[in-house]
């Protein structure tokens, strides 16, 4: 969830639009969550998991400082009987420039997914086994000047994840694993806004090392997404502040690049062939967890800059500097 992880086909779709005109501003983004220990009863056939169509990311961590003392193993401590439920409302801004155009605003629609968290059990090494099921998704109105093709795809691509479920197994240390889709739910675990929904998931819990922390401690995770939009390397390092009991505040610090690669064009937007030249991202979030909490409270905002190249049906071919702006908010109420 510190990460928003665009669809980058949705944005390479972008480089073969015609633009209008204009100046861009980001929007705000939240994710919120909320918990009850009250269960709802949602029978289903037992349904079978697809294997990942994004692969599990090789992932390092290494600490930099322990920080102050005293010190501690921060582990999560999972409640089976207590269900949360993760809202994402996602809305970002989008500027690109050509080489003989000025700069262009290209708003994308907002977008809305909910999604049930219900845990199933806590093993005796602490991890957690979750389900998890998508209960709602939808794209509000597009603006005005938003391309007729982008909005259309977009809409297709969360019309995939509807009804999407499957399950996960969480780490006491925070570490998802096995994050897979039911092949009954749809989608065929595959799609940019589905492996949006798996990344979501998979980075859902703050991530601690096995080493004592005290405050100012900092940490480093390296991971490796590998899925079948693109390859990005991703680098995040987090900083501890302070922690009160179960409850503390981690500072996270993101950087994302890939190299020159070819990405997946969406049939929903006309098959428009893009090629990402180059990507950079970076962003901050503000994280207030809780050990007995699966969904912390989180602030992110971040900015990612790529230059795509690519030629729609009957256009000539075109190279687009393309910046995101994200702002992302979560809060358990």
């Amino acid at each position: 969830m510190r990460a928003a992880r665009l669809a980058l086909p949705l944005l390479a779709a972008l480089a073969c639009s015609r633009p209008q005109a204009g100046t861009t501003d980001a929007g705000p983004s939240s994710v919120t969550s909320t918990s009850t220990s009250t269960p709802t009863p949602t029978p289903t056939p037992t349904p079978t998991p697809t294997p990942p169509a994004t692969q599990p990311s090789l992932a390092s961590m290494r600490v930099l400082s322990a920080g102050q003392p005293p010190r501690r193993k921060l582990l999560y401590a999972w409640r089976a009987e207590q269900r949360e439920q993760l809202v994402m409302d996602l809305r970002t801004a989008v500027s690109a420039e050509t080489g003989e155009d000025a700069r262009t605003r290209m708003p994308m629609p907002p977008v809305q997914i909910v999604i049930a968290l219900d845990p199933q059990s806590v093993s005796s090494d602490g991890d957690l086994r979750f389900s998890w099921r998508v209960t709602s998704s939808s794209v509000q109105p597009a603006d005005p000047g938003t391309p007729p093709s982008l909005a259309d795809g977009l809409r297709a691509e969360v019309a995939a994840v509807d009804r999407l479920a499957g399950t996960a197994v969480v780490t006491s240390r925070g570490l998802a694993r096995d994050v897979s889709i039911d092949s009954a739910s749809g989608a065929g675990g595959a799609g940019p806004m589905v492996d949006q929904v798996r990344e979501v998931l998979r980075d859902l819990a703050a991530p601690f090392p096995e080493e004592e922390l005290g405050r100012g401690a900092r940490w480093q995770r390296l991971s490796q997404l590998a899925g079948k939009d693109a390859h990005v390397t991703q680098t995040e390092t987090f900083t501890l502040g302070e922690v009160t009991g179960d409850q503390g505040t981690l500072h996270d610090t993101l950087a994302q690049s890939a190299p020159p690669q070819a990405l997946r064009s969406p049939g929903s937007l006309g098959g428009p062939q893009a090629h990402m030249d180059s990507m950079l991202a970076s962003g901050d979030a503000e994280t207030r967890f809780d050990l007995s909490r699966l969904v912390p409270q989180t602030k992110y905002r971040g900015t990612t800059t790529m230059v795509l190249s690519g030629r729609a049906p009957g256009d000539d071919a075109r190279r687009v500097t393309m910046v995101t702006q994200v702002l992302l908010s979560g809060s358990l109420r």
